[in-house]
């Protein structure tokens, strides 16, 4: 069962936030676009990792994930690096790391809140993208797989899908390794929805990283990607928090 630890007033500011920003029409636009996914969501999981030190901490990750129609098919983006203004909460300097993530469930605070629902802004490093070919009644997938002629030779592919669950609805991500004679999964990533709020602004269920990485997710609309406020956060994470160490201590 779904564990909700987000604050009254954390899950306030998300309803009135996505309802003002018109979401609910842009939903409806999308489903005659020819899916009711279209458009851009913010997706944050809290888990614990089996295959840590501290397997009982829990810890946690967001995403981007836009959706769009190009002509019969579904173009799914996913965006692994968030960049806000304020970084409370989410990470620390810890152990000659200048930037380590923080241990704990963390749920965005009202500033935070409101830069996601303004728009996210994301760092385009790791960004990763397929196109599915379907439909939201049978389920959206990938077609082909990276097919290698040798026997001893080995390709890599992943295999996208969102697949109906019940009710509702299955996004995975399969990394696959294999050749001619037999293909392997590798690695496997689950976000499998378990309840959503009747306007389809909002989901939440469980997360399921290869067994391993096990916990919970959320996921709602937000107003378009919108551009970084500089090149200088175009840069990795820890570029960034050398960079304001040294502003910090050299001016």
């Amino acid at each position: 069962m779904f564990e909700r630890i987000a604050s009254a007033t954390i899950l306030v500011f998300v309803f009135a936030w996505v309802i003002c920003a018109t979401a609910i029409a842009d939903a409806a636009e999308s489903k005659r676009d020819g899916s009711d996914l279209v458009g851009t969501w913010f997706v944050l999981v809290h888990y614990r990792d089996a295959n840590t030190y501290n397997e009982t901490s829990d810890r946690w990750l967001d995403r981007v994930w836009t959706f769009a129609m190009k002509g019969s098919r579904l173009y799914w983006v996913e965006y692994p690096i968030v960049v806000f203004e304020s970084t409370a909460g989410r990470f620390e300097a810890y152990k000659g790391n200048p930037r380590s993530r923080v241990l704990g469930k963390w749920e965005p605070n009202v500033a935070q809140l409101a830069e996601i629902m303004d728009g996210p802004r994301v760092n385009t490093r790791g960004m990763k993208s397929n196109s599915l070919r379907g439909n939201d009644a049978m389920g959206w997938k990938t077609t082909g797989r990276g097919r290698v002629a040798g026997v001893n030779v080995l390709g890599f592919h992943e295999e996208w899908t969102i697949a109906p669950h019940g009710e509702w609805r299955e996004f995975a991500i399969s990394e696959v390794i294999g050749n001619s004679q037999r293909a392997d999964a590798e690695g496997r990533t689950s976000y499998v929805v378990e309840s959503g709020d009747v306007a389809g602004l909002e989901f939440a269920g469980r997360y399921d990283r290869d067994g391993s990485r096990v916990g919970t997710f959320r996921m709602f609309r937000t107003a378009s990607i919108r551009p970084l406020r500089s090149s200088e956060e175009a840069g990795t994470a820890n570029d960034r928090a050398r960079a304001g160490v040294a502003v910090r201590f050299f001016g």
